[in-house]
Formats: structure tokens, C-alpha cells, sequence
């Protein structure tokens, strides 16, 4: 008789096999099996029909305090439209999902509560919280008594094992760099009503601080954190001639990007006229015109260390909390200038 080990082996060879036979990645077979958005009807047919040629069934059995079955919960609205950011880091989980086998699912929380309700009945072994801002929300979820761990999530009062970047050191990278290139006027995009967003606007008060520059509120603009908004934003501070600064730390690449269009729409070079960092490090970072300095995010790193935490805490429920801030880095690209 085959033991528990072999069993969950012998499934993560078999979704190894639908991969292959169905010609896509082992990550797009547990999204497919678990039901996950943003998937083709053609891909999620061709991988169904794969799984079905091969015989393959999800096993109930397995060793006690070993999970199977893992929830992400975000209050993200998960397809379409996810930011470049979270994308990456759902797609580390499902990599690190798929590695460990387990079977990954998804669910948007913060409407109605039926998405609890359907935890409460449904056989979850544990969950993974995703940039849930909600105090409310996250003692509701904790109710259910699931072995949790959060990611980018910055609730330090909470007994719960947390895995975030190092937001506070990775804002302070970015505005050393721009100090010590000579900027003293820096203007700041940011979004004070994310926890984990406040940590870089705070880091920027502390760089200034200790370059001995006076803090000026009207050099920060408290807004959505997207292309759309900080475009319009930079386009009306340009268009009343409100140039009083020169450089702008956006806390995140997109805010960055819809700057960069602003800026260029209004006849000024980056980073001639003004230099711009951003925070994140996505994709299409490196590609803008020009290239852009941010601050680097290991996305993948983060959701791995927290899927192996999840599977730790309900192997041993009784372990002490921990919370790891991942380190960031600056990458220094084309995007500042010295002055």
C-alpha cells in the first residue's frame, strides 16, 4: 500500500504529466485545477482534457498536520486589471504551490461575507492573506482558526506570520540616492490609506530628515498609486507651472510611469529636466524611455518563503509568530540625473 508521502508525490508528477501533455507551465495546471482567474477557455480546456486522459483525481488522504488545500484571500480584484506587483507575487505562490503540491485556490474578500462563509464549509487547511488592509477583515478571517500567514500585509500588532518587503528601506535607498545625487526639492507620489505604502512615505520623511532638508507637505501628493492618476496629477502641476522641484519619488513603478508621460507630454526630458525613481522593479521597468531606477521587489522570494511558512505553521501551531521584511534594492538605471 502506497504511504501518505508517496500519494502526495505521485500527484505532483501527475500534474507534471497534464503539463506536458497539455503543452503549458505546472503553474497553469494548479490555476486551472484550482479554478484560479485569468486563464483562456481554450487553455483551461486543453489542460482539463489532459488531466482527464491521464486519470488524474485529487487524494484525500495525507499525513496529519500536512496541508493540502490552500486559500489566497485579498481584497485585490483579481482579474483583470491586477497590478504588475501582485502578479508576480500570485505567481510565485502558485510556483511555490505547485512545488510543495498543494492544491492553491482563490478569493476576493471585503464585499459580503459569503467568501467566509464558503471557507467555513469547505475544507481548507490553511490561508494566505494578500495585501489586506482591514483590521476588521483580518480578525474575521482569524476567527476561523486556519493556520495564516500574511504577505504584504503590515498589521504588526498581530500575532499572525508576516512577510513583506523592507518598505521602510527600500523608500530610504531611493531617496539617498536622489539626495546624494544633488536633488534637495523632491516631490512624493504616494497612497496614505495602504499601511504597507505609509512605510515609504515615512522613510522619505526620515531621508529628509537626515540630509538636514525641511519636510514641505505641498511637495506630496496623496493619491491613487496608478498610471492614470499620477499622469493627471503631474499634468496639472505642469500645466499651472508648479515646477518647484527636481525629482519625484513615486512609491510604486506604475505612478512612475504615468509621471514619466506627464512629464514628457509637457516638452521636459528625464532626466534633463527631471529625475524620477520609482519602487518595485516591474517588468516594464527596465524598457521605459528612459530606463528607469526604482527599487527592486523579490516577488517570487516572498511568496515562497511564505508558502513554506503556512505549511510549517500547521505542522506546529504553537510556534511563535515571526514577521520578515525581505530587503530591497535599488537598481540604478537611466532616470536620474546629477545636479
Amino acid at each position: 500500500m502506497a504511504t501518505d508521502d508517496q500519494k502526495n508525490a505521485s500527484r505532483r508528477i501527475q500534474q507534471r504529466e497534464i503539463a506536458e501533455l497539455a503543452g503549458v507551465s505546472i503553474s497553469t495546471v494548479s490555476r486551472v485545477l484550482s479554478s484560479a482567474p485569468g486563464i483562456s477557455e481554450a487553455v483551461q480546456q486543453r489542460v482539463l482534457a489532459a488531466a482527464a486522459q491521464l486519470g488524474y483525481q485529487r487524494g484525500t488522504a495525507r499525513p496529519a498536520s500536512r496541508i493540502q488545500n490552500i486559500t489566497l484571500l485579498t481584497s485585490l480584484q483579481l482579474a483583470p486589471g491586477l497590478d504588475p506587483f501582485h502578479a508576480a507575487v500570485l505567481s510565485g505562490v502558485e510556483q511555490a504551490a505547485a512545488q510543495e503540491g498543494l492544491h492553491l485556490s482563490y478569493a476576493s474578500v471585503g464585499g459580503p461575507d459569503s467568501t467566509l462563509d464558503r471557507l467555513r464549509q469547505n475544507a481548507v487547511d490553511g490561508l494566505l492573506l494578500l495585501s489586506i488592509d482591514e483590521p476588521e477583515l483580518i480578525d474575521q478571517i482569524t476567527a476561523l482558526a486556519l493556520p495564516t500567514v500574511m504577505i504584504n500585509v503590515d498589521h504588526r500588532e498581530l500575532p499572525i506570520d508576516a512577510f513583506l518587503p523592507d518598505n521602510r528601506l527600500g523608500a530610504l535607498l531611493a531617496m539617498r540616492h536622489l539626495i546624494a545625487c544633488g536633488h534637495r526639492r523632491i516631490l512624493h507620489i504616494t497612497s496614505l490609506q495602504r499601511r504597507t505604502i505609509r512605510r515609504r512615505a515615512e522613510a522619505y520623511q526620515v531621508a529628509l530628515a537626515e540630509a538636514g532638508i525641511a519636510y514641505d507637505p505641498q511637495l506630496v501628493l496623496d493619491i491613487p498609486i496608478n498610471a492614470e492618476s499620477s499622469y493627471e496629477a503631474m499634468r496639472q502641476r505642469l500645466a499651472k507651472k508648479q515646477l518647484d522641484f527636481t525629482a519625484v519619488f513615486c512609491a510604486n513603478d506604475l505612478a512612475a510611469m504615468g509621471v514619466m508621460r506627464a512629464v514628457q507630454e509637457a516638452g521636459l526630458r528625464i532626466p534633463h529636466d527631471l529625475s524620477v525613481v520609482g519602487f518595485d522593479d516591474i517588468a516594464t521597468s527596465a524598457y521605459l524611455s528612459p530606463p528607469l531606477t526604482t527599487v527592486r521587489i523579490e516577488a517570487a522570494e516572498l511568496a515562497a518563503l511564505a508558502v513554506r511558512r503556512l505549511i510549517e505553521r500547521a505542522a506546529a501551531p504553537e510556534r511563535t509568530s515571526i514577521r520578515v521584511s525581505l530587503a530591497c534594492r535599488l537598481i540604478e538605471r537611466q532616470s536620474v540625473a546629477r545636479i
